[in-house]
């Protein structure tokens, strides 16, 4: 017998939006459909109405096919369209089984985010989701989570961090655009903070408790940006010490008692 879809959500808004994406996503998949979990702020119990997503990871018995491929970017697009409350807020990676255990770095994915339906590269980053997944995601349907995915070392998770610090935010810093843009100087900040409470801590939390945990462990020097960067109120303008953050954050990571 299948599992049953399980209702965990508290939000009774998110949980019914969750369920209409689940049959969505089951009509297609059919018997690849292996199961439905949720990661991110909501697995962290920090979810944020105005600027959180809502992260799902759909695991299916194998790679998807062109023609199953195609259906889920319509049902998505469609779905993303609709006037369902949170529906933009969906975030969601379809992940064959096997990859779980064993994935490619430079392998993609089908995955939507922000109404866009696009092949995404794993990247050293996705170590870092299936810690988060493994450790504290949310089972909606299939197996529980641990049965699918290795226990991933701290040496691995650490390796993990500082690889995409080397391959996305070394090079985010020539991107003077992103910079310019309140909503990523905050997202810049605040993930630095979560960066550096997993390389000191050997765990990952959600932003604001990383963010409140470095305003005490960094003193006066960063109190005020992170500060502000937490405040959902306050339109960061400053670019260069954001940048400054990063570039703090990416030398602590290369020191060599780490």
């Amino acid at each position: 017998m299948r599992d049953e879809y399980r209702n965990l959500i508290k939000n009774t808004e998110i949980n019914d939006l969750l369920l209409q994406l689940f049959q969505k996503i089951q009509s297609i998949l059919h018997e690849e459909f292996v199961g439905m979990y949720i990661g991110g702020s909501i697995a962290n119990n920090c979810f944020n109405f105005v600027c959180s997503d809502i992260d799902c990871y759909v695991i299916t018995s194998n790679i998807p096919s062109e023609s199953i491929v195609h259906e889920i970017e319509k049902m998505h697009k469609e779905f993303y369209a609709s006037k369902i409350t949170y529906a933009k807020k969906i975030e969601v990676s379809y992940i064959p089984q096997n990859d779980l255990l064993n994935f490619d770095p430079h392998g993609t994915r089908p995955y939507f985010n922000e109404g866009n339906f696009y092949m995404a590269g794993y990247g050293s980053n996705f170590i870092i989701e299936l810690f988060m997944l493994r450790e504290k995601g949310i089972c909606l349907f299939g197996p529980d989570i641990k049965n699918l995915i290795n226990k991933i070392t701290t040496q691995d998770l650490q390796e993990a961090v500082k690889k995409n610090l080397k391959e996305y935010w070394e090079p985010s810093l020539q991107n003077l655009e992103k910079y310019q843009r309140s909503d990523y100087q905050a997202f810049a900040i605040l993930t630095m903070c979560r960066t550096l409470y997993t390389l000191k801590m050997h765990n990952i939390v959600s932003k604001v408790e990383a963010a409140q945990w470095a305003i005490h462990k960094l003193g006066p020097n960063w109190k005020l940006l992170i500060e502000q960067a937490l405040s959902l109120n306050s339109d960061l303008d400053k670019p260069e010490e954001a940048k400054d953050f990063v570039r703090y954050v990416i030398n602590y990571s290369c020191a060599s008692h780490l």
